[in-house]
């Protein structure tokens, strides 16, 4: 009997008593679990020896406690299209112990029952998903510990209208090459759905894994998730709805927003995104996102995005994603590290490093753009290293970014852009960029350090510094790149700041209005350089208290005339990956 804790309410299964004459006692044991559960009084302890018990089993009416020797030697077999295990109406707070259950259809499900205990239960090789809990008619609520889900089909748990707390389990190995693509549920690790306007599903995942899982590792749909101290990897592309991401939430139209809090995690080699926010709210901290894109295959998508946030793709909603990170890292994700498209979010602690190539001409450490909405991102206490293309990439959006560093920007393999801070108009909807830095340090970026193009920029207490580029007469290395692209006028304040070390120009004007106050340029081969266009004026405003010079020797700052061409705007940043809305 193992570890079942046997008290005189006990009811005996042995499937090897040879007997007639069962009574559910030691010496007599019940032959089936259905009939120790037939006979045992509310609350009572069904204590199963080892065997493989070909059944399927229903708890209602009242609860009970299965008790098995060890999931190695105990198992349940449930039938083709059915349900191995059901706990049903009027069997709140059953407990399911030390057992494991498979079978050629639905593992375990609980139906309208509350307070139900899972603990160190072994769910595998169904037909089916291994283990659902619904709470439609009257809510559901469920713990489940110690648990292993693997090998499952469609998926390794759905939860719809119910209450499910994981605490050290694990799910994986589902939804493989054999799947069944038409279940509903086909790609998922465990997906949380709302079924009704009546409640609303919840999961509570603590020290859980969850691994080698195609399509989706956990979707919150219209739900609230908390994930803590877990671990979500190598989550695999199996088609376009289903990319590879290792959390998704996503808003249903008519129910609030669902919140999802990530605290305390890893999510690593997820191959299209670890997190993916799609109009709801989120909140992530002190969690470790890296190598998202690593694992893709020859054929399959090369984008890869470590944490993104975007409005509702549902047509007629467009709710914003509102997202929060503190303490965040996000490392070696393949084309970009942070989306926030269309969305809000604060971002605080983040750090961003090693953006590795993925698209042939994009890649963005942080990229925040205009989606059927403008998107508002403050970043405060972050830095980002290493990116491919662009540090921080804003596209018709509003971005305010405070003690913040943003260095090493690597040029594309086309050796264009390489830029610390891109701020640009989506010219197609007429929304303009705009972009507060306040002490700031951009420093050792391969293009330029603030690149803004018919947009707005106010720039305080910043340092732009090491900026590097081929020659000056290719115009790359300018500390601040401003100008008109036809199709608005660039804005930019410059004050109590540093343009230190550039390649080629401390700031280069091509049509925009540029004012300058309290500004020291240290060692530029040109401090300030306007494009000679008749067309497009470029205006310097000078304010007072500007410095020029190098080395303890002192000039006057002037605007210094050229006609070389300014490098061309980034392109249109790709598409996000469809998961599922």
């Amino acid at each position: 009997w193992g570890g079942a804790p046997i008290d005189e309410t006990t009811e005996f299964v042995d499937a090897a008593y040879a007997g007639t004459d069962s009574d559910g006692t030691e010496a007599r044991p019940w032959t089936t679990i259905q009939d120790a559960i037939d006979s045992a009084g509310e609350g009572a302890l069904i204590a199963i020896a080892e065997g493989s018990y070909a059944e399927e089993l229903l708890i209602s009416g009242q609860p009970v406690r299965l008790w098995g020797r060890c999931p190695a030697l105990v198992e349940i077999v449930g039938p083709p299209a059915a349900i191995a295990v059901q706990v049903d109406r009027g069997a709140s707070a059953t407990e399911i112990h030390d057992l494991a259950v498979r079978g050629q259809g639905i593992g375990l499900g609980v139906a309208n029952a509350r307070d139900v205990v899972v603990e160190r239960v072994w769910i595998h090789d169904t037909s089916d998903v291994g283990l659902l809990a619904a709470g439609v008619d009257s809510g559901a609520s469920l713990t489940v510990r110690g648990a292993l889900v693997e090998r499952t089909t469609g998926a390794g748990m759905v939860v719809a209208d119910a209450a499910v707390t994981l605490e050290g389990t694990v799910l994986r190995d589902i939804d493989r090459a054999t799947a069944d693509r038409q279940h509903p549920f086909y790609g998922h690790a465990m997906a949380v759905q709302v079924e009704s306007f009546e409640r609303r599903a919840s999961v509570t995942a603590r020290s859980i894994v969850i691994e080698r899982v195609g399509g989706i590792g956990i979707r919150f749909s219209g739900a609230d998730g908390v994930v803590e101290d877990s671990v979500v990897r190598d989550v695999a592309w199996l088609a376009e709805e289903l990319p590879g991401t290792g959390l998704a939430a996503t808003h249903i139209p008519g129910f609030d927003p669902g919140t999802l809090t990530v605290r305390g995690s890893a999510l690593e080699r997820n191959h299209t995104a670890a997190i993916a926010v799609i109009g709801g709210e989120a909140t992530i901290e002190a969690t470790v996102v890296r190598d998202t894109g690593a694992g893709a295959g020859e054929g399959d998508p090369v984008h890869g995005v470590g944490l993104s946030a975007e409005a509702s793709r549902v047509e007629g909603d467009g709710r914003p994603s509102r997202v929060a990170l503190r303490h965040v890292l996000v490392e070696r994700s393949r084309e970009r590290g942070v989306v926030v498209n269309g969305s809000d979010a604060e971002i605080d602690g983040l750090l961003v490093r090693e953006v590795v190539l993925g698209a042939p001409d994009y890649g963005a450490g942080i990229e925040i753009a205009h989606e059927q909405r403008r998107a508002s991102v403050r970043v405060r206490g972050s830095a980002v290293e290493g990116s491919y293309g662009t540090g921080i990439a804003v596209f018709g959006a509003d971005a305010d970014l405070d003690a913040t560093v943003v260095r090493d920007t690597r040029p594309l393999p086309s050796q264009e852009f390489g830029r610390g801070v891109n701020v640009q108009s989506v010219p197609d909807l007429g929304e303009r960029g705009s972009v507060r830095l306040h002490n700031v340090l951009i420093e050792r970026n391969s293009n330029v350090g603030v690149f803004l193009s018919d947009s707005d920029a106010t720039v305080e207490s910043t340092t732009i510094a090491d900026t590097l580029g081929p020659t000056p007469e290719g115009m790359n290395g300018c500390g601040i790149l401003a100008y008109n692209n036809e199709t608005g006028q660039a804005n930019v304040v410059v004050r109590d700041s540093a343009i230190e070390r550039s390649a080629a120009a401390g700031i280069y004007n091509l049509g925009a209005t540029v004012q300058i106050a309290s500004t020291t340029f240290t060692c530029e081969p040109l401090d300030i350089v306007r494009f000679v266009d008749e067309v497009s004026l470029a205006v310097y405003e000078d304010l007072g208290g500007n410095v020029c010079g190098c080395e303890g020797r002192t000039i006057e700052c002037r605007a210094e005339p050229t006609s070389i061409e300014p490098p061309r705007a980034l392109p249109s940043p790709p598409p996000l990956p469809a998961s599922e809305d």
